[in-house]
């Protein structure tokens, strides 16, 4: 057993993922967890307490704990600002775990997009590269910058949000933002899916009109050459695309890297088209500086362990 643990936590809105890892990133514990977000906000921290001081008071070697959450986090005072999905505004996420634990823990709180990026960082395949792009691409499009070995922050802790760039802010679908066009409405699940579903009309012979219209029907049936199908994941790999371009050209990273799961379920599908949008948007002298690569990460937990490790890194 190594000398240090750290614990990581990714809370959702429906499930929360635990784990217990090293300094290398090596899982020694994890679980899944229903997140209860129909639950008291007291209730369910004295329930997240008492699960973890099971752990603590067992294991010596536990020597901090990070937490990843959806929305805008002040990660200076562990404050989760506005996590939608749990129903939380301005929960003290530190100060109300830190008053239920067995011993004194150092204790991070941050955004899940960030933790996603920190996490690469420490295991994953930005471990040597100071200034890189991280594109998560799960239900929403999220993201994060790293600019010399630090975390891009914002001055209401809501950095990154590309998935609200509009692309057609005037014939573009709505997004619960209130805006029209967003990139997350065509290059997200609920984006693919929305798409899917705008365009069937046009698609008589589609296979997508014989059930349900899910992501995982969608990437399927684009591999098969439906041409409904293929037309959404190919407008998804245009605007990734796009995305990146943007990215390349403001921030000048050396990496993007691709996490989450519809860029790793149906990257065949997507870099075609975002290799010939990053072509023609960028700039050669910062295209020619970045690359691609796929997030190697695939649980969300020990990203958030990540956090205690980066804030060692940080005080070093």
């Amino acid at each position: 057993m190594p000398e240090e643990l750290a614990i990581g936590l990714d809370i959702g809105g429906t499930k929360m993922a635990f784990a217990i890892a090293d300094r290398q990133g090596r899982i020694y514990a994890e679980r899944t967890l229903p997140t209860k977000n129909s639950a008291a906000v007291e209730e369910f921290f004295d329930s997240l307490g008492n699960f973890l001081n099971a752990y603590i008071d067992g294991n010596a070697a536990i020597c901090g704990i990070g937490i990843g959450v959806p929305g805008p986090v002040d990660s200076q005072r562990g404050l989760a600002l506005q996590a939608a999905n749990l129903g939380w505004e301005r929960i003290p996420l530190r100060a109300a775990l830190a008053a239920r634990l067995s011993r004194r823990l150092p204790i991070f709180v941050d955004n899940d997009v960030n933790c996603g990026a920190i996490g690469e960082r420490e295991f994953g395949c930005a471990g040597s590269v100071a200034h890189f792009v991280y594109l998560a691409v799960g239900t929403g499009l999220g993201g994060a910058v790293m600019i010399d070995n630090r975390l891009l922050r914002g001055a209401s802790h809501s950095e990154m949000e590309i998935g609200h760039v509009s692309l057609d802010p005037v014939n573009g679908l709505p997004c619960a933002c209130g805006m029209r066009g967003c990139l997350e409405m065509t290059v997200s699940g609920k984006g693919i899916v929305a798409q899917a579903h705008h365009q069937l009309i046009n698609y008589p012979d589609s296979r997508l009109r014989q059930g349900e219209i899910t992501v995982r029907e969608i990437i399927k049936a684009a591999e098969t050459g439906d041409s409904l199908a293929s037309h959404v994941m190919r407008e998804a790999g245009t605007a990734l695309g796009i995305a990146c371009a943007w990215c390349v050209n403001l921030f000048n990273p050396r990496l993007i890297v691709l996490a989450g799961g519809i860029s790793q379920a149906a990257y065949p599908l997507l870099e075609a088209p975002l290799q010939r949008e990053l072509n023609a948007r960028s700039l050669p002298i910062n295209r020619t500086a970045a690359s691609i690569q796929l997030a190697k990460l695939k649980n969300a937990a020990l990203g958030a362990s990540a956090l205690v490790w980066h804030h060692r890194h940080q005080e070093e």
